[in-house]
């Protein structure tokens, strides 16, 4: 009987050893999958979008996502955007729906070469806003902007006397959208071009305003290819 319950005892720590080493194994396992990356992190928007992208995306199947650039590529896409959305809203305040304030000319008359002075301490020269254009849209649509965005002419020129002009028959374009705080989606279509929606709300009501846009990949880095309203 005692060398029974000499068995029984071995039995028993050999049973805890085994329940001891498969609980390390579990733990060796988890540990090697968290080291060597798990699931891949999502790609693409800006925080405040990112859950809903994810859970877009999980539901897709693989032969249905199309074209999906890598982590780098994501990241300058989304940082071309926060850099051109920005600018952007600077050319339609200037050009479109606001314009710069002016001088009037002595005795109130109408300037003769059809421009006022501008009166501004931010902007006092031409160059300083086409650069802006520039940088922001494509040359074919820069072009555009700097010599008829409207329809009736340049918005801006140097004055014969050196000073930056507006035209004398500016009239705003009616604008009720609201740019604060918006938020956007990239939707990459290749290395070269990519989608963009951005979120903006009515002023009347509040109510959301999804834009399309869409920027490429110049020489000279990533443009708009047309004003986002």
């Amino acid at each position: 009987m005692k060398l029974k319950g000499k068995y029984s005892e071995s039995a028993v720590l050999y049973a805890i050893l085994l329940s001891v080493g498969a609980v390390l194994a579990v733990v060796v396992f988890i540990v090697v999958l968290n080291l060597s990356g798990g699931e891949l992190p999502k790609i693409g928007l800006p925080a405040a979008e990112t859950t809903a992208a994810a859970s877009a995306t999980e539901t897709t199947p693989a032969e249905e996502k199309g074209y999906e650039p890598d982590r780098e590529l994501a990241d300058e896409m989304k940082d071309a955007v926060i850099s051109l959305i920005s600018d952007n809203y600077t050319i339609l305040r200037l050009y479109y729906i606001r314009g710069l304030s002016h001088k009037d000319e002595p005795y109130g008359n109408v300037p003769e070469d059809g421009y006022y002075t501008v009166d501004s301490d931010k902007y006092t020269s031409l160059s300083q806003i086409e650069e802006i254009v520039d940088r922001t849209f494509t040359k074919e649509f820069a072009e555009e902007i700097k010599t008829d965005p409207l329809g009736y002419g340049a918005i801006y020129k140097t004055r014969d006397s050196g000073e930056l002009g507006i035209i004398a028959n500016y009239t705003p374009m009616e604008y009720d959208r609201s740019w604060e705080n918006p938020k956007f989606e990239i939707d990459p279509k290749s290395d070269t071009e990519c989608g963009i929606s951005l979120k903006l709300h009515e002023k009347a009501d509040n109510s959301e305003v999804k834009v399309k846009a869409e920027m490429i990949k110049t020489d000279d880095g990533w443009r708009l290819t047309s004003i986002v309203f």
